[in-house]
């Protein structure tokens, strides 16, 4: 799913996302935590700018764990098979190249998806502290 522009999300959407941070204070507690900064005197854009900086590091997540479970998929197949690529039956040979493909996808996704972070981040919308980055994503 592409990325969606500031500019894209309606006033409704941006209303809905800055009155749910304003109202649920564990909500606050938590993108405080994550962050390390205070959300008592943001902006409702500053609000909204944050929202979209922790759900591209959500997206990235998701993307690395696809990655990692892909990757995972096809070393217990090549362990389990415990042969070399180019001896296996056709129809495992076959498996064991779609999975392959997989994790060469999630793979390029996943650094799709880390490039459009940083990205984000290079054009300052409240970046993550370094410390705090990694555990976050």
């Amino acid at each position: 799913m592409p990325k969606r522009r500031p500019q894209e999300y309606s006033p409704e959407e941006f209303d809905a996302v800055v009155a749910l941070i304003r109202a649920d204070e564990g909500l606050q507690q938590d993108i405080e935590k994550i962050t390390g900064q205070s959300l008592a005197d943001k902006t409702p854009r500053e609000l909204f700018d944050l929202f979209r900086t922790l759900q591209s590091a959500v997206d990235v997540q998701a993307t690395v764990v696809r990655y990692g479970r892909a990757r995972t998929a096809v070393r217990r197949t090549r362990i389990e098979m415990d042969l070399d690529p180019a001896n296996l039956p056709p129809a495992t040979a076959q498996y064991v190249e779609d999975l392959q493909a997989k994790v060469d996808d999630e793979r390029r996704q996943r650094l799709k998806a880390e490039a459009a972070l940083k990205a984000m981040q290079s054009r300052n919308v409240l970046s993550l502290p370094a410390g705090t980055r990694k555990a976050a994503i």
